[in-house]
């Protein structure tokens, strides 16, 4: 089926060779070109040295430094900076060697064997080894886990150790696609202590030491001189500072108190890219906006109420006016064209903007109109509470009452979506179809945020992981997405561009990963000051 990948390899698939891959991701977006910057060109070689300060949306007062916890960009990025996972999407979008520098499957998928780096040290001293990796990935298994990817590890049997560089993966069926789980942001490989993985003494085997962690407000990085991967880590040092607000972050930005800030206020990019001292890095991405609906609550039990609210809201105007053209339309499932996802379905019958469909399906729930609560706030995503508003106008035509809820920016995602039965959210793109249909829509996923479960889609979700024949494998999920699409209870108004904005002097290479917002969380070890 594949060959085993060799050291530092960055063009391992099992299921889809690197041409292909490639090709998916010039189509769209596990990576982008940049070809399109304003201000400053491309930057040919890296330069070392310096501080980097960065405000970075998407962080609480609640957070912590256990990967199980992570559900947002500032975690993902301390992660992503201070720690390794097994593999890595680099930022050409390819699947690279981190931790594991090989790996190699059995026949049927069944069992995965991967070859650990052999000097590898925590930034505590440890030296790393096979018990660090069965501790950290088990963890995210335990019954009473929380962790957002526990739904993708459910067929996983056993993690031995083989000595104390080899690890072995058994799982209930083949995954062609395992490797790829592995680059989750979740599963940072930590120091093993007493059989758990001990966040707490902030060690990691990443190119930068933690040495300051103030959730709310920031965290201090230093480059870490006995990192493995000396090819990465230019700056010096870092502060990431927690800023929700986007005025702040770009007032920040456009005073030169701060070198990036992701989530760039859409409405006012234009203005930004006429400052000579700021570009703007416009990355298309498969991330999304999300309206979620618990099924398990009315009035959202209903079939036909969930249609009705499909079917009120105008996407186009929401790509114009709240995207402002950085995006494109979705269809309340979250495969989208191009990148990784190479068994998207083009004949998904799209949900457009109707207001008589939309009170049709009321009629068929027994209803003449509809009052719902929609809870929102710009910690969700900026702009978040201009889209609800949107929405409750386009709905009203249809004759549905949404009374917008505007919560606190700080602690939207541990307070406010897991609670309320109606609200917005996003989700970054995952790296296989199965990372991104197990993560929110499998029926026991920590993070299925609308209680759903449909026992077809269910069956179809495991026999498509196991399936090594792409021909039945695409005929599956393509099923799967008609089926969220249409029973779900997951409104995907639209695909975003990750947009951020850096100051003249950040280089970044010619591409970006798309993977997760600021180069996939990994722009502090590879970015630089030019």
């Amino acid at each position: 089926m594949t060959r085993r990948i060799v050291p530092d390899s960055h063009a391992f698939t099992p299921s889809i060779s690197r041409r292909r891959l490639l090709q998916g991701a010039a189509a769209l977006g596990m990576a982008a070109a940049l070809p399109g910057l304003s201000g400053q060109s491309r930057a040919a070689e890296p330069k070392r040295g310096g501080h980097l300060v960065a405000g970075i949306a998407g962080g609480s007062t609640t957070d912590t430094l256990d990967p199980e916890t992570f559900n947002d960009t500032y975690m993902v990025v301390v992660g992503s900076s201070t720690r390794d996972n097994l593999t890595e999407i680099a930022a050409d979008g390819s699947l690279r060697a981190a931790l594991a520098e090989s790996w190699e499957p059995s026949k049927d998928a069944r069992t995965w064997t991967f070859r650990l780096r052999k000097g590898v040290e925590f930034s505590h001293g440890k030296s790393l080894d096979s018990q660090d990796v069965i501790d950290s990935i088990n963890s995210h298994r335990r019954p009473d886990s929380k962790s957002g990817v526990k739904g993708n590890l459910t067929d996983i049997e056993t993690i031995t150790a083989d000595g104390k560089d080899v690890v072995v993966v058994k799982l209930a069926s083949g995954n062609a696609d395992f490797p790829y789980l592995m680059t989750d942001f979740h599963l940072n490989i930590l120091p093993s202590k007493d059989g758990k993985p001990d966040w707490a003494a902030k060690a990691g085997t990443g190119a930068y030491v933690l040495e300051e962690f103030n959730p709310g407000v920031r965290s201090r990085l230093k480059l870490n001189p006995n990192r493995w991967d000396q090819a990465s880590g230019f700056l010096e040092s870092a502060e990431l500072l927690h800023v929700n607000d986007v005025a702040a972050r770009q007032a920040g930005l456009i005073s030169g108190e701060l070198q990036v800030v992701n989530r760039i206020d859409l409405k006012t990019a234009g203005r930004l890219k006429s400052n000579s001292a700021v570009r703007i890095l416009d990355v298309p991405s498969l991330a999304h906006h999300t309206i979620p609906m618990m099924v398990d609550q009315s009035p959202f039990d209903n079939k036909d109420v969930r249609l009705a609210l499909k079917y009120a809201i105008d996407r186009e105007e929401y790509v114009a006016k709240i995207l402002m053209g950085f995006g494109r339309i979705g269809n309340d499932q979250p495969i989208g064209p191009g990148s990784t996802y190479r068994f998207h379905a083009d004949d998904v019958p799209q949900h457009a903007y109707d207001p008589d469909k939309a009170m049709f399906h009321l009629k068929k729930a027994g209803m003449d109109s509809l009052k719902v609560d929609l809870h929102t706030s710009d910690g969700a995503f900026t702009g978040a509470v201009d889209a609800a508003i949107l929405f409750q106008e386009s709905a009203r035509k249809a004759g549905i009452e949404i009374n917008v809820v505007r919560e606190a920016n700080d602690g939207y995602f541990s307070d406010i979506w897991p609670k309320t039965s109606f609200r917005y959210a996003w989700w970054s793109q995952r790296a296989t179809e199965d990372q991104m249909l197990s993560v929110n829509y499998a029926a026991d996923a920590p993070w299925n945020d609308t209680h759903w479960k449909n026992e077809r889609f269910e069956k179809l979700l495991h026999e498509a992981r196991s399936e090594l024949d792409d021909e039945k494998r695409a005929e599956m999920y393509r099923e799967m997405q008609i089926i969220v699409s249409d029973d779900a209870g997951t409104i995907i108004p639209a695909f975003i561009n990750n947009v951020h904005g850096v100051a003249a002097a950040v280089a970044t290479g010619d591409q970006i990963s798309s993977s997760w917002e600021l180069d996939g969380g990994h722009f502090v070890k590879r970015w630089w000051l030019a």
